[in-house]
């Protein structure tokens, strides 16, 4: 792992000496009130969005599953920041998921409605299960975050998330690459013209991978075949968090890769724990997790968030965090539960860092949560009964 780490040392110092912004990858939190799950060190991605939307100068670009807003939330200050930054002059460009555009409408007008900007729908067609699920934006070309957290105002206040804000180059352009190919597509609802092949390489420090497939070009890596791949790599240890993990394409078909690589892990001894939340609690999806949990060297646990003192939230109140540590030396970030359509239907896209310090802070992340009073180990004997989202 030495190589890496100098890798991503390298890069920090020609970034310097070039006059280039230097800052590290940071990890930035969002946790639901009351829980006690927060970070002492980790920023929030309340104060962060605002932060990086304010000091833009040139452009604004996200790509986002949808938006939904309620009055003195917490990413009212995020919206206003976008408004002022349109008024200033800055190009803002929006992609949402059209099939989430009717979630809120008031939200939708008033993101059209900033001064000089454009939103598109993100639809791959009629008959199409794919979305585009990924939640991401950059500033200027050059700052950028990715992370679990949607444009919403239970991520920011009501939900466990996960993200990472960074200015590497070696992540900016690819992730703007991506930006650039879904924005025409929004346009012209064609699929593009990708090259077919390109030189490979051995991955970086710091690497993006997306999803799907027939999206991304060559030169960023799949992120299914990767994550299968790195988890084939796990020496000693692999944790995951997640919404929701299912083996299950739709109702019936099994769709085995990610599940037969987790169970290889196990057997050949790496210690594998697999956290996720109590939306995961369906069938058939609870019942393959039950055959996972009898694994030995493999432990499941569902989370379970309580429900705010101000009451019922819908669609709140849960684990949303998508992330994994590699051997306590790798952190794979990003948008993606694991299930068939989010890596081959959906676009999504992960941040992968090898690199100890920050694997160390995801591990903190998923320690504390792992051991909470929010968390139980998986009963194979039990029968559990999903939790209500709405």
């Amino acid at each position: 792992m030495l190589p890496c780490r100098i890798g991503l040392l390298a890069l920090i110092l020609t970034a310097s000496l070039s006059g280039q912004p230097v800052q590290a990858p940071q990890l930035v939190q969002s946790i639901p009130e009351g829980t006690g799950l927060e970070q002492a060190d980790l920023p929030f991605a309340k104060d962060v969005w605002p932060e990086m939307i304010r000091g833009a100068k040139r452009s604004v670009d996200m790509a986002e599953f949808y938006v939904t807003n309620m009055p003195d939330s917490y990413l009212e200050p995020v919206l206003r920041e976008l408004e002022k930054a349109g008024a200033r002059g800055v190009k803002v460009r929006i992609m949402l998921s059209a099939l989430m555009l009717n979630g809120d409408q008031p939200s939708v007008v008033r993101l059209r409605a900033i001064p000089g900007a454009e939103l598109r729908s993100f639809d791959l067609g009629e008959g199409k299960r794919g979305i585009l699920h990924a939640k991401y934006f950059v500033v200027d070309g050059e700052d950028a975050f990715v992370g679990s957290q949607n444009l919403d105002w239970r991520s920011l206040q009501h939900i466990h998330e996960t993200g990472l804000r960074f200015r590497t180059s070696s992540l900016v352009a690819p992730l703007l690459e991506l930006f650039e190919i879904d924005w025409e597509f929004c346009k012209s609802h064609k699929f593009p013209i990708l090259p077919k092949d390109t030189a490979s390489s051995p991955p970086p420090a710091l690497e993006l991978v997306a999803s799907p497939p027939s999206l991304t070009p060559p030169a960023i890596r799949a992120a299914l075949p990767t994550l299968v791949e790195l988890l084939s790599q796990a020496k000693s240890r692999i944790r995951v968090q997640l919404l929701t993990y299912s083996p299950v394409s739709g109702r019936t078909r099994f769709w085995p890769v990610i599940d037969n690589a987790l169970r290889a892990a196990a057997v050949r001894g790496v210690t594998v724990q697999l956290l996720v939340s109590d939306w995961n609690l369906y069938s058939p999806a609870v019942d393959h997790l039950k055959s996972l949990s009898l694994i030995p060297n493999l432990e499941v646990r569902i989370a379970s968030i309580p429900e705010s003192t101000k009451g019922h939230i819908p669609f709140a109140r849960v684990v949303h965090s998508k992330y994994m540590t590699v051997d306590g030396n790798l952190l794979w970030l990003g948008t993606s539960n694991w299930s068939e359509d989010y890596f081959m239907d959906s676009r999504n896209v992960e941040i992968i860092l090898r690199d100890p310090a920050l694997a160390a802070q995801g591990d903190r992340i998923f320690e504390q949560l792992w051991n909470s009073r929010h968390t139980a180990r998986l009963d194979a004997a039990k029968t559990y009964i999903p939790r209500v989202r709405e």
